[in-house]
């Protein structure tokens, strides 16, 4: 028996719009909930579990697989543009080890370990209370910068989808970061500007995310002839010899060969 699930941009970015949505709505109102609720405590367990704003939870989960995710389709671009000798492959391939440690990064908060003794280095106030965005904000410049020429070569679609998902992702990473670090350090974490502030950037950064696998599911289908996974269970009358398979079959041949290599 063999099913096939075709990686169809509409359907996956619907679905993952759908789950930001209620994880960002969840959220929101579990955050409020523990604000103006007699009883309901930011340590409640339901809040922690939901809240953007809380570590190694469902959202965090959920944003570190979504960022897996995009190196997975990354690697896939990366795998077809080296057997087609295409001079942007080491750019793909980059990308998709990027995604790969941001998605590490965010199931591990490792960039939260730069906060302290950066702070205590700049002895940083306002906008720089979180000091992580200064060392990431040079690092996203400089990759910016690197990118230019890669970022011309591809499909007028495909290019203004990654722009989109990297204005969006890092106005929330970096810009509503440097909004909710003055508030954070003017009036402390536990009020509600905070959170509303905390909520928008958590919802821009996988809104970001969901634009940018909309991005790369659309080249796929569009410039290298779609990807699907084949499931193929084994059957009563199935010979001795054939074992459950569960994988990509290779991609077929690019459905429109006229784009810059």
């Amino acid at each position: 028996m063999k099913f096939q699930i075709p990686l169809t941009p509409g359907t996956i970015t619907q679905f993952l719009l759908r789950v930001v949505t209620c994880l960002v709505v969840i959220s929101f109102f579990s955050e409020m909930a523990a604000y103006f609720l007699p009883g309901v405590r930011s340590e409640n367990y339901f809040v922690k579990v939901f809240s953007v704003n809380s570590e190694r939870n469902i959202p965090t989960a959920y944003s570190a697989l979504a960022l897996l995710f995009c190196s997975f389709l990354l690697g896939t671009i990366a795998y077809m543009k080296n057997l087609d000798s295409c001079r942007y492959k080491n750019h793909w391939k980059v990308l998709s080890f990027i995604f790969l440690y941001i998605s590490i990064d965010e199931a591990g908060q490792l960039h939260e370990k730069l906060v302290q003794p950066m702070r205590t280095m700049l002895n940083a106030t306002g906008i720089l209370y979180f000091t992580w965005v200064v060392p990431v904000g040079i690092l996203v410049v400089i990759f910016l910068l690197s990118y230019i020429k890669f970022l011309f070569h591809l499909p007028v679609p495909t290019r203004k989808l990654f722009v989109a998902a990297t204005v969006i992702y890092i106005g929330g990473a970096l810009g509503m970061e440097l909004v909710g670090a003055y508030q954070a350090s003017v009036a402390g974490e536990d009020n509600i500007p905070y959170k509303i502030i905390v909520t928008v950037e958590e919802s821009l950064e996988m809104l970001g995310i969901v634009v940018f696998i909309h991005a790369l599911t659309s080249y796929i289908k569009t410039y290298l002839g779609g990807v699907s996974w084949n499931i193929y269970i084994q059957g009563k009358q199935t010979q001795v010899t054939e074992h459950e398979n569960i994988g990509i079959p290779a991609l077929s041949a690019p459905a429109n060969t006229n784009i810059s290599r």
